[in-house]
């Protein structure tokens, strides 16, 4: 920590992940240094520290994350920021959906925030250590779950799903034109053995896919069956449309998305967010001259809750991409509240 309390991006290792976009994503964030900000993604903290290092000494971030080891290695991060007098930073285990019902000195307040950054990105810890299963290249247990085990995991999803059910799940949530076919091996396989590993999963894949197709086939399957243990869409989607109201007017949604479903999501609900809404049922007379008549009717609308700041989505400078591969599918949106 500096002399002024306030953190570098730069001041813990960077070998647990690699901040995409760190500069962009918080330039347009953190207008307001004396506001309250969520990180929906805290991960290895690498924008949560960019955050705070652009925070006034009374700003404060709340940062959030499913993973009980980013939040212990965010803990060890910020342990000086959180152990000060006034420590400008609350670290929660748990999904960013729970920021739209926050409850501030016990008490829910509307229009608290002035930002939430949402980076969708899985971490680099998370692929290169295996540990939940979402990576091809390590062999572990096929889980998935980031956080709540309330759901279940990958292999029970496999194990119980139907086969078109599964075809399902792999077409809409990877767009992989072998769903059929990879889904009728799965099924064929789990009949003699149970689909409990990465590797197990990998080789299924590897029986009926054509060499030449494997490694993008690999990656759609697993990012397929990631999404739909962990709901992702559907998570994000209720998070764009729950956040706007606790938003200051000025507040801003930056969000990072890596691939085209995510994408789709944050452009559609910011397009409708920034429509301007007719109010149902509700009408006013409509002048004719001086004449007035209850029979003419045109209807109220509502003005829009968000204005698209980004036309078309950012992307990271061809300098950032040779540094991290792992950013180059990556896209910035954002969107402010009226």
């Amino acid at each position: 920590m500096s002399e002024k309390g306030i953190y570098t991006a730069s001041n813990a290792s960077g070998d647990y992940h690699v901040p995409v976009m760190l500069q962009e994503a918080c330039d347009w964030l953190v207008t307001n240094p004396d506001g309250t900000y969520i990180d929906g993604t805290l991960g290895g903290g690498g924008h949560a520290a960019e955050i705070l290092r652009r925070l006034s000494p009374v700003g404060h971030l709340i940062a959030f994350d499913e993973d009980k080891e980013a939040i212990e290695h965010a803990r060890e991060r910020f342990r000086d920021e959180m152990q000060a007098s006034s420590p400008r930073i609350t670290i929660c285990h748990s999904s960013f959906l729970c920021a739209c019902s926050i409850k501030r000195d016990g008490k829910p307040q509307a229009q608290d925030f002035w930002g939430i950054l949402l980076d969708l990105g899985v971490s680099s810890r998370q692929l290169d250590t295996g540990g939940i299963g979402l990576s091809y290249r390590v062999n572990s247990h096929l889980d998935m779950r980031f956080g709540s085990r309330d759901k279940p995991p990958a292999s029970e999803l496999i194990a119980t799903t139907k086969q078109g059910d599964l075809e399902h799940i792999l077409r809409k949530y990877g767009e992989e034109p072998l769903a059929k076919v990879i889904a009728r091996r799965i099924v064929e396989v789990r009949r003699v053995a149970p689909v409990v590993s990465t590797f197990d999963l990998r080789a299924i894949i590897e029986s009926c896919v054509p060499q030449h197709k494997l490694q993008q086939t690999l990656s759609r399957v697993f990012q397929a069956l990631r999404i739909a243990v962990n709901n992702e869409l559907e998570v994000l989607e209720q998070t764009l449309y729950g956040i706007v109201p606790r938003l200051v007017r000025g507040g801003r949604i930056v969000v990072l998305t890596y691939h085209s479903l995510e994408d789709r999501v944050v452009k559609r609900v910011f397009q409708d967010l920034a429509k301007q809404r007719t109010l149902s049922g509700s009408t006013q007379p409509l002048s004719l001259g001086s004449c007035h008549t209850a029979d003419a009717t045109t209807p109220k609308f509502a003005e829009p809750q968000v204005r698209i700041l980004t036309k078309k989505p950012l992307v990271p400078r061809a300098e950032e991409i040779s540094i991290n591969p792992r950013a180059r599918s990556a896209k910035l949106r954002v969107a402010e509240k009226c």
